[in-house]
């Protein structure tokens, strides 16, 4: 009996096929979108309005990942400012729960405007209560991560991913 004909090499010969041809097709129909912007280059996708997520009224909140070990960065304190004339204006001190996030949007309502803040991620002594051993000093101690609000009229959630040795953020929505 050949190969071709036992039943899981034929089942993966027919899913290979098929996912090679899902790829061909998506593939052409990418190029047939950017033809049809003119240039040929794909363009980023863009919103011009407000950022709304199933009808949640304009907030901030964050969602924080320890891609050490894989998991929400549970038991990590977060400071959160405002930014004014270079200074720091301390809103509040928030721990990450279980699943990654503030218990609450760090901002929303009348406290939600537009403005320069910033995060200041504790990663030496997160990774002090979990028994990580990391040499002394660590590569990364605080981690301050400024950003902007442009308008609070729109929905802004900002994750961020952090090991011992790097982080990462980006607007979410």
């Amino acid at each position: 009996m050949n190969n071709i004909s036992k039943p899981n090499r034929r089942r993966f010969v027919v899913t290979s096929m098929t996912m090679a041809g899902g790829m061909l097709l998506s593939r052409q129909a990418l190029s047939s979108q950017a033809a049809a912007l003119g240039n040929g280059a794909a363009q980023p996708a863009q919103s011009a309005d407000p950022i709304s997520q199933h009808g949640a009224s304009p907030r901030l909140t964050i969602h924080i990942l320890d891609s050490w070990h894989g998991a929400p960065a549970t038991g990590l304190q977060v400071e959160f400012a405002r930014i004014e004339n270079e200074r720091r204006q301390p809103i509040r001190t928030v721990i990450i729960n279980q699943n990654g996030r503030a218990d609450e949007p760090l901002l929303i309502g009348d406290t939600y405007r537009a403005g320069d803040y910033e995060l200041l991620l504790h990663i030496d002594s997160y990774y002090r209560t979990k028994g990580v051993r990391l040499p002394s000093p660590s590569f990364l101690s605080q981690v301050p991560i400024r950003f902007s609000v442009n308008s609070a009229a729109e929905r802004l959630h900002l994750p961020v991913q952090f090991g011992p040795w790097n982080y990462s953020y980006y607007r979410g929505s």
